[in-house]
């Protein structure tokens, strides 16, 4: 079989490749289609759908083509080079190309102190196993380990804080973004997609394995670099469209689930499992390519700390980022190109323009490509709508000028929320007498001839609520009214003699993210 394809011309082999990427992708979609639908018939829990079938059923079609390699008697640098391939592209393109169509995406607390720091260290553990050049059956022992540690460790943290871990995604969600098709299955119906996908990917991959083994050979580049540069890539086009989907949609939250879930996935089962069956070979360029993924994983997690301006603030993912993942990834991408060909820095320069022009021309036919792989219509929409909580004075005018930059940035629609809380103005020591309706009246005119003037001025659209009550509450009650709100943007306490410490406020910050299941963000103190 392998000698009739090779002996096929090179175009007919690119065609089958394309081919056969479609009906992987598209068979694995319809495989996650009838496993979700299958789940819920049994009943089991939308947190461990969303762990297990979903999150997994996303790299599926890596997962199926690597089996298939290392079953057979082909070279198993191409393995790793599929995973890496397909974990580059899943943070260079679906995280950088989510962020520019966002404007801005919030990293949650719990993932800086818990989900990030996992994805690293596993990161870091297979980067130390393959130092040597290959990953035996003994070492994918501690990977699967570590991947069932993983997952239980956040299955029970979510469990017990009652929200979803960053690296999970909610089967309600993944139903109505990426899909939709799965509720409306009957059981029959659901059947034929989980066992029909089943089989169709098996045979689709081998069709892919045979087509690149030939293509590596007619062009005389390692297997390694086409997994990497074209088939781990061609897999991940699914989760990719999905996560661009859900920027578009306003649910640019969902990318950091899929691109951190999926690649943590990738790394621990499914180099893991194949390397179970039989070691698999890392070449000295594979070894180099996990200490560049280190380095942008390094990167990242900088660039979520710092507070610039240019960059966004603290946890956040702003266009300039994005620019920043896109870039490199191509960068890379055409450094590898080059180098496997024996190439030049001038032919890299060629590369790099080449493919930066090509990433242009797939953004523009985004659409026609989104329906050659099968996913639903994407639809572009606002970025929901940005709740600010003000203290009204002339205190809150940085907290108000950050709110409106990041809905400027990210289309959003802004409310200006200001509450007079009763029950601490019952605590002071000198006891007030206030007319509250005449208050509210006061403070309505004054936020809507400051903060919403200056909104107006700036282009967004803007409300302003003044309200009676206990804050939390209205925060609550607000984002249930509203039903699309992304963001809650705080200011933070201006010296000792502030209602709300700084300890205090970020107290009160994770309850209000744990209660509402928005994140919040802070303007920084020394900006208040």
């Amino acid at each position: 079989m392998e000698t009739f394809f090779l002996e096929l011309p090179l175009s007919i082999n690119i065609l089958l490749i394309a081919v056969a990427l479609c009906i992987v992708t598209r068979a694995s979609y319809f495989l996650v289609d009838g496993a979700v639908h299958i789940a819920r018939e049994f009943r089991i829990s939308p947190l461990v759908i969303g762990a297990t079938v979903v999150a997994m059923g996303t790299s599926s079609a890596e997962l199926a083509v690597n089996l298939n390699i290392v079953l057979g008697k082909d070279d198993t640098a191409a393995v790793v080079g599929n995973i890496l391939g397909s974990n580059l592209i899943n943070f260079g393109i679906e995280l950088g190309v989510s962020a520019l169509i966002a404007g801005l995406i919030i990293v949650p607390r719990e993932a800086i102190e818990r989900d990030i720091p996992l994805y690293l260290a596993g990161t870091g553990m297979l980067t130390a196993i393959v130092i040597d050049g290959e990953i035996s059956q003994f070492e994918a022992i501690p990977m699967l380990t570590l991947f069932g540690a993983a997952l239980v460790l956040i299955i029970q943290c979510a469990q017990a804080r009652s929200k979803r871990s960053v690296l999970l995604v909610e089967v309600t969600e993944i139903e109505t973004i990426s899909h939709p098709t799965a509720q409306d299955m009957t059981r029959l119906h659901a059947l034929l997609a989980l066992f029909g996908g089943l089989v169709t990917l098996i045979l689709a991959s081998r069709l892919l394995i045979f087509n690149t083994t030939s293509l590596a050979v007619a062009l005389e580049i390692p297997e390694y670099v086409i997994g990497m540069v074209l088939i781990g890539p061609g897999t991940s086009l699914p989760e990719i469209a999905s996560s661009i989907q859900a920027a578009r949609r306003g649910h640019a939250g969902l990318v950091l689930g899929t691109a951190f879930g999926s690649n943590l996935f990738n790394l621990l089962f499914g180099l893991g499992l194949p390397a179970l069956i039989r070691p698999l070979a890392v070449g000295d360029t594979a070894v180099q390519s996990f200490i560049f993924m280190n380095a942008i994983n390094i990167s990242l997690m900088v660039l979520f700390l710092l507070d610039f301006e240019f960059l966004g603030r603290t946890r956040t993912i702003n266009r300039v980022v994005g620019a920043y993942l896109i870039i490199t990834y191509v960068g890379y991408i055409a450094y590898e190109l080059v180098a496997a060909a024996g190439g030049t820095t001038t032919h890299w320069v060629t590369v790099l323009v080449a493919l930066l022009v090509a990433s242009a021309l797939v953004w523009w036919s985004w659409d026609w490509l989104h329906c050659c792989f099968g996913m639903p219509e994407m639809a572009r929409a606002a970025g929901g709508t940005i709740l600010c909580a003000t203290r009204g004075g002339k205190s809150s005018q940085p907290t108000h000028e950050q709110a409106i930059k990041l809905a400027r940035e990210t289309d959003a629609n802004l409310i200006f929320l200001y509450v007079f809380d009763q029950h601490i103005l019952q605590k002071s020591a000198t006891p007030i007498v206030i007319n509250v309706e005449e208050q509210v009246k006061q403070m309505l005119n004054y936020l809507q001839c400051t903060a919403q003037e200056q909104a107006d001025r700036a282009g967004v659209p803007t409300r302003v609520i003044v309200r009676t009550g206990n804050l939390r509450n209205q925060l609550k009650e607000i984002a249930d009214e509203e039903d699309d709100v992304s963001l809650i943007v705080l200011g933070s306490p201006a010296g000792a003699s502030s209602l709300f410490q700084l300890e205090a406020l970020h107290t009160f910050v994770e309850e209000v993210e744990a209660e509402i299941g928005v994140p919040v963000q802070i303007v920084p103190q020394e900006t208040s």
